[in-house]
C-alpha cells in the first residue's frame, strides 16, 4: 500500500506523502461506497455545524431549504472559517454577496473545491455540502494562550542552518549558549516527531476502526457475500491510510509554524545586538529578562517533548494492535468463506427439493380446479335457460308498462295546457294590477308635500312653540305672537302633517308606495327642504350610528328597492345605478367624481335625459 512507501520515505528524510488527497475526495468516496444517501451526508454536516457553532441550533433532519436559508447571508460561512482558521475573514455587517464572496475567496486560497453563488441561492446544495465537508476534513492550525501558533515537528534543516549562519557572523552574546542548547533540543524533538509513527491513528481512529470491525462481524453473521466483506475491509484500511496522511499534513503545518517561531528568536537576537552597544547595566537587565523568558520557554518545550514521546510510544502500540486485529480478521474471513461455500451447497439442494414438492402440489391443485370449473359450467348453463324464460316474461311486462305510461303522458299534457293558460292569465292580471296601483298613486297627486314638526332640542322650552293646531287632513295653524288679532295666526295646508312625536317609520309610510312605482318604470323624486337645523338630514338619513329602527327615508327607500327587485327576479331583471350630487348656491358638485371639484352648469340641472339621469355626472352601476 502507499502508506508503507510513505513510511520508508519518512525514515530516509524525504517529504511525507499520502495516497489520500487533502481536499476530502476520499471522504466522499467512503460515504458513497457505504451506500449513504444525500440526506445522511446533509445530517452529518448539520451535526458538525452544531458542534462547531452551538448557538446555531439546526435540527438533524434539516432539509436543503433549511440549510440554504441558514447559509444564504454568508455570516455563518464566515464564522465557520474563522473557527477553523481564526482571522481568515471579517465578520462585519456587510451585504450577503460580499460575505459569500469573502468565504469563497478564502476557500479558494486553501485549495478546497468551491461552489458558485447560484448553487447557494437557488441551485442544488450538493456542491455546498461537498465544499463544507471537504473543509471539515482539512487539518487546521490551533492557537495557544501566549499568542503563538503550535509548531509542526517536521521542521526542515534550513531553520538550523540559519542559526549557524548567525553564529558564524561573530555575534558575541550571553544568549549564544542558550540558543545553541535550544536548537539542539528542538532538533532532537523534530527527529523524534519526524518518525512515521506520528502519523499513526489516534484513539478516535481506533474507535472508528473498531466500529467498522463490529459492522464486519455483523455482516459475517448474516451470511453476507465474501466480496462485500472484502470491500468493507479494504475501506477500513483506506480510512486508516487517510487518517495517517491527514496527521502527516498536520505535522507539516506545525513545521511551518516552527519556522515562524525561529524567525521570532532571530529578531530577538538582533534586538540584543543593538542593545549590546548601549550601557552595560541596561544590557545586563535586558539580557537577564530575555534569559529568564528563554528558560521558561525551554522548560515548556521539554515538557511538550516528553508528552510527544509518550504519544509516539502509545501510537506505536496502537498500530501494532491494529495490525494484529487485521491479521485475525483475515483468518476469520478465510474460515467464513469456506463455511459459506458449504452452506451454499446445502441451500441449493434444499431449494431443488422444495421446487419438486411445489410442482407436485401445483399439479394436484390444478386437477381439483378443473373439476370445480366443470361443475360451475353445468350450473351456468342451467341458469342461462332460466334467464331466457325470465327475459320473455320481462318483455311482456315492459310492453304493458309502455302502454300505461303513454296514457298517463296524454293526461299530463292536458293538465300542463291548463296550467299554461292559467299562467298567461296570471301575467295579464299582474300587469293590470301594476297599472291600477300606479293610477292610484297618480290620483293621490304627482306632487305631495308633507310637513314634519321637529321636537324641542335639549335646553329649549316648550312654551316657545309656534304650532297652535295640527289637523288630521294636513291642516297646520302657526301663531305669530308679535302680531295681534287674526294677523297673528296663519293656516297652512299639506298632504299630511307629522307631529313632533312621529317616528322615522311613520314618516316613511306615505313614501313607501312610490318605491314600487320606481320598479314599475315611473320616475320618482324625494327631497327635503327647510331652514338650517330644521331636521332635514335626520329625516332623510337618520342619526349617526343609526339602527334599523332609526333609518331615514333614503336608507328605507333603498332597502325596499332591493327587496322588491329580489322578489321579482324570477320574472324581471333590474339594473340599479347611483348618481350623487350636492347643490349649494346654484353650484352642482359631483360627489362620485375622482377630483371632487365643484362645477357650475345650471342648464343641466333642469335638462334631464329620458332615463332621469343628470348629464355630465359620474354614474356608479
Amino acid at each position: 500500500m502507499n502508506s508503507s512507501s510513505d513510511y520508508h520515505k519518512n525514515e530516509n528524510g524525504g517529504t511525507p506523502s499520502s495516497s489520500v488527497p487533502a481536499n476530502g475526495d476520499i471522504f466522499g468516496r467512503v460515504v458513497n461506497g457505504n451506500g449513504e444517501t444525500e440526506g445522511k451526508r446533509r445530517a452529518y454536516l448539520v451535526e458538525w455545524l452544531n458542534s462547531l457553532l452551538p448557538d446555531l441550533g439546526l435540527p438533524v433532519t434539516a432539509s436543503d431549504e433549511d440549510l440554504r436559508s441558514c447559509l444564504i447571508d454568508g455570516t455563518i460561512l464566515c464564522r465557520i472559517l474563522n473557527r477553523l482558521r481564526p482571522g481568515s475573514v471579517d465578520e462585519n455587517s456587510v451585504p450577503t454577496s460580499e460575505n459569500v464572496a469573502r468565504f469563497l475567496a478564502a476557500v479558494n486560497a486553501l485549495g478546497v473545491p468551491r461552489f458558485d453563488m447560484s448553487d447557494l441561492e437557488k441551485g442544488s446544495m450538493k456542491n455546498v455540502i461537498d465544499c463544507l465537508l471537504t473543509l471539515r476534513s482539512r487539518p487546521m492550525p490551533n492557537l495557544v494562550a501566549d499568542g503563538l501558533s503550535v509548531f509542526s515537528p517536521t521542521a526542515n534543516c534550513s531553520d538550523l542552518s540559519s542559526r549557524r549562519d548567525l553564529s558564524s557572523r561573530g555575534f558575541c552574546s550571553p544568549l549564544s549558549v542558550e540558543e545553541r542548547q535550544k536548537v539542539l533540543s528542538e532538533s532532537k524533538f523534530q527527529r523524534a516527531l519526524r518518525s512515521p509513527v506520528m502519523s499513526e491513528p489516534s484513539a478516535g481512529l481506533m474507535h472508528h476502526v473498531g466500529h467498522k470491525f463490529h459492522e464486519l462481524d455483523y455482516l459475517l453473521l448474516q451470511n453476507a457475500p465474501t466480496q462485500r466483506v472484502a470491500c468493507l475491509l479494504r475501506k477500513v484500511v483506506q480510512e486508516i491510510e487517510r487518517r495517517i496522511s491527514t496527521q502527516a499534513e498536520h505535522l507539516r503545518t506545525q513545521n511551518n509554524l516552527f519556522k515562524a517561531r525561529e524567525e521570532k528568536y532571530q529578531s530577538r537576537i538582533r534586538v540584543l545586538e543593538a542593545l549590546a552597544s548601549g550601557t552595560n547595566e541596561e544590557s545586563e537587565l535586558f539580557r537577564s529578562h530575555i534569559l529568564q523568558q528563554m528558560k521558561n520557554e525551554k522548560s515548556k518545550m521539554e515538557e511538550k517533548k516528553k508528552t510527544d514521546d509518550e504519544d509516539v510510544i502509545r501510537l506505536k502500540k496502537e498500530k501494532e494492535h491494529c495490525y494484529l486485529e487485521i491479521s485475525g480478521l483475515k483468518q476469520e474471513l478465510i474460515i467464513t468463506k469456506k463455511t459459506y461455500i458449504c452452506v451454499a451447497c446445502k441451500w441449493k439442494q434444499k431449494r431443488k427439493v422444495k421446487e419438486l414438492e411445489e410442482n407436485s402440489e401445483s399439479k394436484h391443485h390444478w386437477t381439483k380446479k378443473e373439476l370445480v370449473y366443470h361443475k360451475f359450467m353445468d350450473f351456468q348453463l342451467g341458469s342461462l335457460k332460466e334467464l331466457r324464460l325470465s327475459s320473455v316474461s320481462i318483455k311482456q311486462e315492459i310492453l304493458k308498462a309502455e302502454r300505461s305510461y303513454t296514457n298517463e303522458f296524454d293526461h299530463l299534457g292536458v293538465k300542463l295546457q291548463a296550467l299554461a293558460d292559467a299562467a298567461e292569465n296570471y301575467h295579464s292580471l299582474l300587469t293590470e294590477n301594476r297599472k291600477l296601483f300606479n293610477e292610484l298613486q297618480d290620483l293621490k297627486g304627482n306632487i305631495r308635500v308633507y310637513c314634519r314638526i321637529r321636537p324641542f332640542l335639549p335646553g329649549q322650552k316648550e312654551k316657545r312653540t309656534l304650532v297652535e293646531h295640527i289637523g288630521d287632513n294636513g291642516e297646520l295653524v302657526v301663531a305669530d305672537r308679535s302680531k295681534p288679532g287674526k294677523d297673528g295666526h296663519r293656516l297652512f295646508k299639506f298632504n299630511k302633517v307629522y307631529g313632533s312625536d312621529a317616528t322615522q317609520g311613520e314618516v316613511y309610510t306615505d313614501t313607501q308606495p312610490l318605491i314600487r312605482s320606481v320598479l314599475d318604470g315611473y320616475n320618482v323624486c324625494i327631497f327635503a327642504y327647510g331652514q338650517t337645523g330644521s331636521g332635514k338630514t335626520y329625516t332623510m338619513s337618520g342619526p349617526n350610528n343609526a339602527t334599523q329602527e332609526n333609518w331615514g327615508v333614503n336608507y328605507r327607500a333603498l332597502n325596499d328597492l332591493f327587496d322588491i327587485s329580489q322578489q321579482r327576479k324570477s320574472s324581471l331583471m333590474y339594473e340599479i345605478g347611483v348618481q350623487m350630487v350636492e347643490i349649494y348656491n346654484e353650484q352642482v358638485r359631483d360627489l362620485l367624481s375622482s377630483d371632487g371639484t365643484p362645477k357650475k352648469y345650471p342648464s343641466q340641472i333642469t335638462k334631464c335625459a329620458s332615463n332621469a339621469l343628470l348629464e355630465n355626472l359620474s354614474f356608479a352601476p
